[in-house]
């Protein structure tokens, strides 16, 4: 193990592009992860590609620096799982403000 892991299980589709996705608090605004990886509300709702999904449960965030040594392509994130009302949990980030699905467990 490692700092930042994500735990196991591995997701069954992993996308070759993250897509954007809109993460919402149980009033509907959205929710922030500030530097120490302190989350604004917790996530009720998510929003891909307009189809909105009711969270029943999430874990994280798991902050990464990736690429750290390289000032050029590091990146700072922080990585979430969702499970949604449909049956499906997903592996989501948030990098920057901006929200991403990188894959599902379906």
């Amino acid at each position: 193990p490692w700092p930042g892991q994500v735990p196991d299980p591995a997701p069954a589709v992993v996308h070759p592009e993250p897509q954007p996705v809109l993460v919402v608090d149980e009033d509907g605004r959205p929710v922030t992860v500030r530097g120490r990886c302190e989350v604004s509300a917790p996530p009720a709702e998510i929003v891909l590609a307009g189809e909105p999904l009711a969270v029943t449960g999430w874990t994280g965030p798991w902050p990464a620096l990736e690429q750290w040594w390289d000032a050029s392509v590091a990146r700072r994130l922080a990585r979430f799982q969702v499970a949604t009302d449909d049956g499906r949990a997903w592996l989501l980030l948030v990098e920057g403000g901006q929200w991403l699905v990188e894959a599902c467990y379906a």
